[in-house]
């Protein structure tokens, strides 16, 4: 029988994929040829051998639509499986209901990241072939999305789309520890102007992230809830959600996290949902709808300094369903 895999590392391992990603790229590029530029973007990432979306407009592209959960707003809808996103070629700017649904087997997210007005696609990857991320990540500001969306389900955030090239990624790795990126999963999205009229939803719960912490939300009752969530940084952040395991507190996950020999075995909670990384500065919200129970929201984005998950520099916190 194989020895259990340590917990520190299976749980953490999205982290590293930052110093991954220029083999992440080269594997995409090889599956698809020459990345493509803002200009010529294709309207899906997407392997070879994987089929085209079922859910496509008359045209064959997914659409873009008036959001029905939010009048205000317009709704985008995106899908992932294994290891692709399928998702138009452009969208408008403006407030954006984003859902993403997992119609595959494992865990996905989708990480966008907005480039410079001064980068391009072709520049992201050249800076991602460098094992070196910090002038990748120079190129572009983090904007959001849903994350840790399980198999089978959907997650929905609401964000402020900024004319550009936005590119979708999913750093999530499965029991094989290879990052989803790396087997192709990217892709661009051009957000086009003039921008649709639209504001964000107000939300009726609020969730302020900061280094490092999790303030102003430690309580839900069950039912669907929209989530306002400001990141006063000055550092990006991220807000996943993971239901713990009977019995587990989140001092008992930092403790774990922080113990000196790593734990072994699955991890003391289930990902159910969340908010991918957003910029200092930046507001965005989320949906939530969760059963009773107890939960925490985990920000695993590193510290530059440290090279830590801000897991581990303290940023997680408790929020009770009721």
């Amino acid at each position: 029988m194989p020895e259990p895999e340590p917990l520190q590392h299976s749980h953490i391992r999205r982290l590293r994929v930052l110093a991954l990603v220029s083999a992440a790229l080269v594997v995409a590029a090889a599956c698809g040829g020459t990345a493509p530029s803002a200009a010529t973007s294709p309207p899906a990432s997407s392997p070879p051998s994987a089929p085209a979306s079922d859910a496509a407009s008359p045209s064959g592209e997914p659409s873009v639509a008036p959001s029905e959960s939010a009048a205000t707003s317009q709704s985008l809808t995106v899908d992932a499986k294994e290891f692709a996103f399928d998702l138009p070629a452009q969208a408008p700017a403006g407030a954006t209901h984003l859902t993403l649904t997992n119609s595959g087997q494992e865990l996905h997210q989708a990480q966008i990241a907005r480039l410079n007005a001064d980068a391009s696609f072709e520049d992201l990857t050249a800076a991602l072939a460098n094992p070196d991320p910090s002038g990748a990540l120079a190129l572009v500001t983090l904007v959001g999305g849903p994350t840790s969306v399980p198999p089978g389900e959907s997650g929905s955030v609401d964000l402020a789309l900024e004319p550009g090239t936005h590119v979708f990624l999913c750093f999530i790795a499965g029991a094989d520890n290879v990052p989803h990126i790396a087997k192709g999963m990217v892709a661009p999205l051009e957000v086009t102007e003039p921008a649709t009229a639209g504001e964000l939803p107000a939300g009726d719960a609020a969730l302020t992230l900061q280094d490092f912490a999790f303030v102003g939300l430690d309580t839900l009752a069950t039912g669907p809830h929209t989530v306002s969530v400001t990141n006063n940084g000055p550092q990006p952040h991220e807000a996943g959600i993971v239901k713990l395991a009977d019995g587990v507190t989140v001092p008992d996950v930092i403790a774990m996290m922080n113990a000196a020999e790593p734990a072994s075995g699955p991890p003391p909670w289930t990902d159910v949902g969340g908010i991918a990384g957003i910029a200092p500065g930046s507001t965005a919200t989320m949906d939530v709808d969760l059963p009773a129970g107890n939960y925490a929201f985990i920000c695993f984005i590193p510290d530059p300094a440290t090279g830590k998950p801000h897991l581990q520099l303290g940023m997680i916190g408790a929020l009770t369903v009721q």
